[in-house]
């Protein structure tokens, strides 16, 4: 068998490898994607939030309702870091997954060179044959008859 077949399974397994790294970076980009757009939203909550809080107590508010605006003021604030924090470890767990895909592609494009060199290689070792095939034939002696 033919080292470049031999290699073919090599080839189909680093291809394997380098797609499923596809779907994980592909994953990953998304849950940042997501984070970041829900760290918009807690944000742009708390600021209209906050404003129509304002507005709203210019003419005056209860202490109770003070109480109430500064203890949901807190959870959302507590809310905008969790949410800053754990875009931080999916941004983090992206890189790695970067890595792990780049060095995946990287094998696959190494296995996907080498088997073409060994089917260049194959086939002008081919073509020699062929060609040497061809040069013994035409220097047979043919009988006269022919």
């Amino acid at each position: 068998m033919k080292r470049s077949k031999r290699l073919k399974v090599v080839l189909d397994l680093a291809e394997r490898k380098r797609k499923q790294a596809e779907q994980w970076l592909g994953q990953a980009q998304s849950k940042v994607q997501q984070g970041e757009e829900t760290l918009v939203q807690l944000q742009d909550y708390y600021s209209d939030y906050a404003n129509s809080f304002y507005s709203a107590g210019s003419g005056g508010v209860t202490p109770g309702q003070l109480q109430t605006h500064q203890a949901f003021m807190q959870k959302l604030r507590v809310a905008v870091e969790q949410q800053k924090n754990a875009l931080l470890m999916d941004r983090a767990q992206l890189e790695k997954v970067k890595e792990h895909w780049q060095a995946a592609y990287r094998h696959f494009k190494s296995v996907d060179s080498l088997v073409e060199k060994l089917k260049r290689e194959e086939l002008l070792l081919a073509e020699k044959q062929q060609q040497k095939e061809l040069d013994e034939r035409s220097q047979l002696k043919r009988p006269p008859f022919i």
